[in-house]
This record gives structure tokens, C-alpha cells and sequence, in this order.
């Protein structure tokens, strides 16, 4: 059922008129002609284009849907990407132009370059809200090749078709670009987020109308549409006959019109603690917002991505004796819904602990630092004696140490006395270092009164991989395995040493790398 999950996305819809210019008209005013978008004194109202390597391309009835050959040669002289559109088919779906999106590796199959591809893009009069549900309409055209090449004064333009499938994505930003952003290939690298995603098939010479269905993981101010990135470099892509003569042909692009969003008439379903807490292990989870506890939706509970037998209430009463820890997410569905929940966590909390830090007195060797780790979850925060916050604190000095431990289930204050005295003949191993370079406490090492007469130490990583040695008590590990830093982790060492009176010795403990 994890899978029944996944595929729930389905929700009624209304009319959004966010896109302006659906149609990629051109005002009364201006002069009519075919050819590249913020090329050559040509800007469609509205529209522009998402990155500036690759060409978009605009097809006006006035000029029977071809970019001049005049404006073609002109462009190839300052960009090498240029190429014949395909045929353009007839009748288009809206209005009177339509635009043309390119992808040299189309479907996502190789090419020698993974990110010709070019795109359309707008700002919106209003910003389009986080989390909130939306489907974006429009129709893809996939056209024939033309009769004829076209020869420039440095190559010759072979025709080109637009293959099927195809897959289209559509991009997001938080704030509206006032002019193309430097972007080579896919607006990703600009800061574009994917919204949704889509796969067109179509028969050559015909319009396919689709959509996308997405809920924003952001709120959105501009949006883009075109191509996947998901092209992977190889070389050539496709071969055709052309004038007795085989063809490399990879140069693919589809044609773009009447885009029209809509907006969910309904809310994303997300899950509440109706009562209850996790300090008490037990919580009543209750599907979100009130339309979904109305009885207008049948629901499902789903725990770590298995269904809930009979659990069709929206409400779900979870404690340490039904169900307990772990994923939860809620199914709502019917005729026209069917939507499902974020994953919601189920942990339980406990009241912070006094015996956090372990006996309330120790002693320690002068010069060395006693690492008290106080960390209780990570819902917990914590106020050390000298207002820190930090789950740890490093002492190096007597006195009584304290934290304040606070979280949803109340507040505890831990303390600890430390005295620090002169060691004699044993040695004293510190339980953390830091090695930040800051050159205090930055090496592991023993401190001892009298240097034993013979000393092996060994230190392991949690998989138990040795990773340090060492037969020189002076000698102490920095940190680093082959000069690579390691990460902050508790690592367990093992020494064995005679002391001056010949006594043979074998110890073992654990210390934390902090940073």
C-alpha cells in the first residue's frame, strides 16, 4: 500500500488566471514577425526565457509559423546552437503564435552535451503559496521536418522533427528575474526549484494537450517550463537520409501554446495531535484541516508505509501499547480526491533526568578537561552555568558544574562537582578532545606522573576499523586518519603499559571528538 500512497495525488481544481498572455500574443502595436525570444528587438509581453545559452524560439501566423532565414543566418554568426525548427502544426490550438522549447538530448536519452535545452518563462501577478495544490495546463506540438536545409555562411542547417516522448518540467523561483538569468542548460543551476513534472507522446504533426499536477514546496513568483534535465552525454543521437546523404540529427524542440493554471479547490491534508502528548506516550492524531474530519472523505491510516487495518476514523488514538513510534501518514479520498499526508513522526519525549551527567562528584588529573554531555534528544535545549547552549560542556577547572535541561515535558537541572588533582603514577586518559586548531586540547593523548616503561595504545572507529597507534605514551592521535579530518563521533581506545614498578596494566575507554 506504500505504493497506493505515492500515486494518491488527485484533486477538483478551479480556474486560476495567473498566467498572462497564455497564447504568446503579441500587443496590437507591434510589428509581426518569427524568431527568438529577447533576440533582435522581438519581447513577447510577458515572456521571457529562463536561461540565455539556448535559443527560444517564437512562430507567428504572420510569418507562416518559419523563422526568416534572414534572422536564422543572422544568429548563427553569434551562436553555434542555432538549427531548423521543425513544421509547426496546423491549426495551433490558441490564438495566433506559439513558442518553441529546445532539447538536443529529448527523453533523456544521450548526447554528446547534456543541457541544450531552453525554456520559457514568466512572472506572476500574485504570488502562487506554499503547500498549496495546482495544475498547470498546456498543449505540446510535435512537429515534421521541414522540405529544405538552409546553408549559412559557415554550415548547413539540416531539418529537424520533434521526437516522441517527451518529457516536460515545470520550474519555480521566489522572486520575478527582471532579465534572463546567465544560465548555461538547466534553470536548476539558476535556483529554480522543480515543481512537477510530466510525459508527452504524440504523433508527429499533432497537438497533445497535458498537465502537471504539483504542490509547491515553496511560494512562487516566476515560473519556467520546458524540458527535464535529465539528458546524459553520449554522441550522435539519431540518423536520418537526407538528399542521398545520411544525416546526424539530434537537434530536437517542440512547440508550446495555451498554457492555463488552476488552483486546488481543496487543502493538502496534513496531521494534527488532537490530544494528548508524547511526554505521556500516548496522542489522539487527527486528519487536518476540518474538511477531512467532515465525513467527505474516506480515510486511511498508514504507519511506516503499512496500512492500518480498519483504521478508516480521522482520528487515530496512538499510544505504547497501540501502534506506538514511528511514520504516520493519513489517506483521504473519494470520487474526486484522493490525496495523501506528509509523513508525521510519532516520538516519544521523557522528562529530563538530574543523573544526566552521571555520579554528582568526580576527580580528574590537573591539566586535562572533563567532558560533560548532557544531551537528553534533540527536541531538548540546555543552559549551562555560564548561559551556553550547547548539549556538552568541557571543564577544566574545580568547581560544580550545572545545565538546565529543558523540553515539552518540563525542566531539570543537572550539576556535577569536579575536583582536579595531581595524578600519581597511574595515568589518566581524558574522555574528549577538540581538535580545531585553536591549539588548546587539540590532540588525544595520556598525561601520566612517571612515564610507564612499556605502552601500546589503539584507537577504533565505531565499526571497529583501527585507526590509530601508537608505542609512545608522548605521542597522541590528532584527529586525522592520512591527514583526512574525521567526524565528531565516539571513539573507543584500548592501552596497555608497565609501570616503573613492572606491573603490567590494560585499560580501555571512550572518547568524543568534538569540534
Amino acid at each position: 500500500m506504500a505504493n497506493a500512497q505515492d500515486s494518491c495525488f488527485l484533486f477538483p481544481v478551479r480556474i486560476y488566471n495567473v498566467i498572462q498572455n497564455p497564447s504568446f500574443e503579441l500587443d496590437p502595436g507591434q510589428s509581426c514577425t518569427s524568431g527568438y525570444i529577447d533576440q533582435y528587438g522581438l519581447t513577447i509581453p510577458y515572456w521571457t526565457t529562463a536561461t540565455n545559452e539556448m535559443l527560444t524560439g517564437y512562430l507567428n501566423a504572420c510569418s507562416g509559423f518559419k523563422v526568416p532565414d534572414s534572422t536564422v543566418i543572422k544568429a548563427s554568426k553569434t551562436n553555434r546552437f542555432i538549427f531548423l525548427y521543425p513544421t509547426v502544426p496546423q491549426p495551433i490550438p490558441d490564438g495566433k503564435a506559439v513558442v518553441a522549447v529546445t532539447d538536443f538530448g529529448f527523453n533523456g536519452q544521450p548526447y554528446a552535451y547534456s543541457k541544450h535545452t531552453s525554456y520559457v518563462s514568466t512572472c506572476l501577478p500574485e504570488t502562487m503559496t506554499k503547500d498549496s495544490l495546482y495544475r498547470l495546463e498546456f498543449y505540446v506540438g510535435f512537429g515534421t521536418r521541414t522540405d529544405t536545409a538552409l546553408v549559412t555562411d559557415t554550415l548547413t542547417l539540416m531539418p529537424e522533427l520533434s521526437p516522441s516522448p517527451e518529457k516536460f518540467s515545470l520550474f519555480g523561483l521566489t522572486v520575478c528575474p527582471s532579465y534572463p538569468l546567465p544560465i548555461v542548460g538547466c534553470p536548476r543551476v539558476g535556483g529554480w526549484v522543480v515543481l512537477g513534472s510530466c510525459k508527452v507522446s504524440g504523433d508527429l504533426g499533432t497537438w497533445v494537450k497535458t498537465k502537471i499536477d504539483f504542490r509547491l514546496p515553496i511560494d512562487v513568483q516566476a515560473i519556467a517550463l520546458g524540458p527535464t534535465c535529465d539528458t546524459t552525454p553520449v554522441s550522435p543521437q539519431g540518423i536520418y537520409k537526407y538528399a542521398d546523404t545520411l544525416v546526424h540529427s539530434s537537434n530536437y524542440s517542440y512547440f508550446l501554446d495555451n498554457l492555463q493554471m488552476y488552483k486546488g479547490s481543496v487543502p493538502f491534508p496534513f496531521i494534527k495531535i488532537a490530544s494528548g502528548s508524547f511526554c505521556n506516550k500516548s496522542v489522539t492524531l487527527q486528519a487536518a484541516p476540518f474538511y477531512y474530519d467532515s465525513g467527505a472523505v474516506n480515510v486511511q491510516w498508514f504507519k511506516d508505509g503499512n496500512l492500518l487495518v480498519n483504521e478508516h476514523n480521522p482520528t487515530l488514538v496512538v499510544n505504547a501499547n497501540s501502534y506506538g513510534e514511528g511514520y504516520y501518514r493519513v489517506m483521504v479520498s473519494n470520487d474526486s480526491i484522493c490525496l495523501a499526508s506528509d509523513l508525521f513522526p510519532v516520538e516519544w519525549e521523557n522528562e529530563p533526568q538530574a543523573s544526566v551527567l552521571g555520579s554528582p562528584d568526580t576527580t580528574a588529573c590537573i591539566g586535562d578537561s572533563v567532558l560533560l554531555n548532557a544531551f537528553t534528544d534533540t527536541l531538548s535545549t540546555y543552559t549551562w552555568q555560564d548561559g551556553s547552549t550547547l548539549p556538552y560542556f568541557l571543564a577544566g577547572a574545580n568547581g560544580t558544574y550545572s545545565v538546565t535541561i529543558t523540553n515539552s515535558c518540563g525542566t531539570t537541572q543537572a550539576q556535577k562537582k569536579i575536583q582536579f588533582e595531581k595524578c600519581k603514577n597511574e595515568i589518566y586518559v581524558p574522555n574528549a578532545f577538540t581538535p580545531n586548531g585553536d591549539g588548546i586540547n587539540d590532540v588525544f593523548r595520556i598525561r601520566y606522573s612517571n612515564p610507564p616503561v612499556k605502552f601500546k595504545m589503539n584507537i577504533y572507529n565505531r565499526y571497529g576499523q583501527l585507526i590509530f597507534s601508537s608505542f609512545n605514551p608522548s605521542t597522541g592521535w590528532d584527529g586525522t586518519i592520512n591527514g583526512v579530518k574525521q567526524p565528531i563521533d565516539t571513539y573507543v581506545w584500548m592501552i596497555e603499559f608497565t609501570d616503573q614498578k613492572g606491573i603490567e596494566h590494560e585499560r580501555r575507554g571512550t572518547v568524543v571528538l568534538i569540534k
